[in-house]
């Protein structure tokens, strides 16, 4: 159950970055506790996320937040 959690809070954080909800997106995306964002499909949608969030909004401070915290949790590259 608590990968189901996982799986529909990174689509929500998805559908937020998709309707231009940057703020909102980015803070829904962190608010996955790390065991859960370690599962390889979370890990990978969030990865996902941040490549679409850059894309959107390279450069802005939401998008230097999520990038601390993706580094952070190893969120870009291999999965850990």
């Amino acid at each position: 159950m608590t990968r189901s959690r996982a799986i529909t809070t990174t689509r929500l954080a998805r559908a937020q970055l998709g309707q231009g909800d940057i703020g909102p997106a980015v803070r829904t995306a962190m608010s996955m506790p790390d065991p859960q964002a370690a599962h390889p499909r979370v890990h990978g949608m969030l990865t996902t996320f941040g490549q679409n969030l850059e894309r959107i909004a390279a450069g802005s401070s939401h998008a230097r937040l999520w990038a601390g915290y993706a580094h952070d949790h190893h969120l870009k590259g291999p999965m850990r």
